[in-house]
C-alpha cells in the first residue's frame, strides 16, 4: 500500500512528511517502458505532488509538469483530491539518460530538459471559487530535491530539506521521500524560544542529511524517525493511503471525438472500421463501433440545433 505520513516535533515550529510509492509507480509505468532513471524521476515527481497536496486546505489538484528541448520532452505528475495520483513522461525517440553517480539516484533534470521549464501548479476545484496558481521551479541545482528546496525558500519563504531514495527489488521500483520544513515562529515566541527553534532546525536537518539511500528506501517510517531524530520527541499522524487513479472516462472521450465533427468521424469509421481511443495515462481503450459513432453524430446535431435556436447566436 502506498502511504504518506505527516509528523511534527513537540514544541517546535518544524514539520515533516514521509511518503513511499510502489504500486503507484508500477501503475504509471505499466503501459510505457520507461528507462530506470526516468521511472525514478517520475516517482520523485509523484512523491512531491503527494506531499504538496497533503498540505492543501482546499479540494483540487497539484500538478508538476515540465517541457523542454532535451531527451525529456514533457512530463506530468498530478495528485488530485489529496490521494489520487497519475503521471506520464514523454521522451525523444533516441533519448539517453546516463545514471547519476550519486548513491541517492538523483538526476540532473535541467540537463534532461535542455533549457526547459518545470512548473508546480495548484488547481482548486471550481466550487472553491479560487484561481489556479502556478510557480516556476528554477533548474539551477543539480537534482530535483535541491531545485524544490530552492523553490520553497523563494516562493513560500519556508526553509526546506528534501531527500529521495529510489530502490528496486525484483523489478519492483519504489520511491521514498522525506521532507522537513521550518515553519514561522509563533507570534508570541520569546527570543530564547526562537533561538532554540533555529538550533533544533539546524540539528534536525544535519541529522536528516546523514540518511543513506538504503535506510530511506527500506526502513518503515517509525524506525527511520527514531533512528534519525530519537533525541527530539516526534508526533506521527495517522497514515494517508495513496493510489494511482486516472481521470479518463467515456464522457471525456466522447467530447474529444465530437470535436472532430461528423465528416471526419464518418471518414475515420470507414477507414478503420472501428474508432479506438487509448488513454495515454492508464492505457484504457475506448472503442466506438458504427452505432456508437452514430450516437456521437446525433449529439453533434443536438448541440448544433440548440445553438441555432439560441437568439444570442
Amino acid at each position: 500500500m502506498d502511504t504518506l505520513y505527516r509528523f511534527s516535533f513537540t514544541d517546535l515550529p518544524i514539520r515533516g512528511q514521509w511518503v513511499r510509492l510502489q504500486s503507484t509507480l508500477e501503475a504509471a509505468s505499466q503501459y510505457r517502458a520507461y528507462p530506470a532513471q526516468v521511472s525514478e524521476l517520475l516517482g520523485q515527481m509523484l512523491a512531491t505532488v503527494a506531499m504538496v497536496a497533503d498540505n492543501l486546505k482546499f479540494s483540487g489538484a497539484v500538478a508538476m509538469q515540465s517541457q523542454g528541448n532535451g531527451a525529456l520532452r514533457r512530463s506530468l505528475a498530478e495528485c488530485r483530491d489529496h490521494t489520487n495520483l497519475r503521471g506520464i513522461m514523454h521522451l525523444t525517440d533516441d533519448a539517453s539518460f546516463p545514471q547519476s553517480s550519486s548513491d541517492s539516484g538523483n538526476h540532473d533534470i535541467g540537463a534532461w530538459l535542455d533549457q526547459g521549464q518545470l512548473a508546480l501548479t495548484l488547481i482548486p476545484d471550481e466550487e472553491t471559487g479560487m484561481q489556479p496558481y502556478q510557480g516556476l521551479v528554477a533548474l539551477e541545482k543539480q537534482d530535483l530535491a535541491k531545485c524544490l528546496e530552492d523553490y520553497f525558500a523563494r516562493s513560500e519563504q519556508l526553509d526546506t530539506r528534501l531527500h529521495f531514495a529510489n530502490s528496486a527489488e525484483e523489478n519492483n521500483r519504489c520511491v521514498t521521500g522525506l521532507l522537513l520544513q521550518r515553519l514561522p515562529n509563533h507570534p508570541g515566541a520569546s527570543e530564547a524560544e526562537c533561538e532554540a527553534a533555529q538550533d533544533a532546525w539546524e540539528t534536525l536537518t544535519a541529522l536528516s542529511a546523514t540518511v543513506t539511500n538504503s535506510e530511506l528506501g527500506k526502513l518503515d517510517v517509525q524506525t527511520l524517525l527514531h533512528r534519525l531524530f530519537h533525541e527530539y520527541p516526534c508526533v506521527l499522524q495517522p497514515p494517508k493511503s495513496l493510489a494511482y487513479q486516472c481521470t479518463c472516462n467515456s464522457d471525456r472521450t466522447d467530447s474529444t471525438l465530437m470535436m472532430l465533427g461528423k465528416d471526419d468521424l464518418g471518414a475515420l469509421l470507414i477507414e478503420q472500421g472501428e474508432i479506438t481511443v487509448d488513454c495515454e495515462f492508464c492505457g484504457h481503450r475506448y472503442s466506438y463501433d458504427a452505432s456508437a459513432v452514430a450516437r456521437l453524430m446525433g449529439q453533434i446535431d443536438e448541440i448544433a440545433g440548440a445553438t441555432n435556436d439560441n437568439p444570442l447566436h
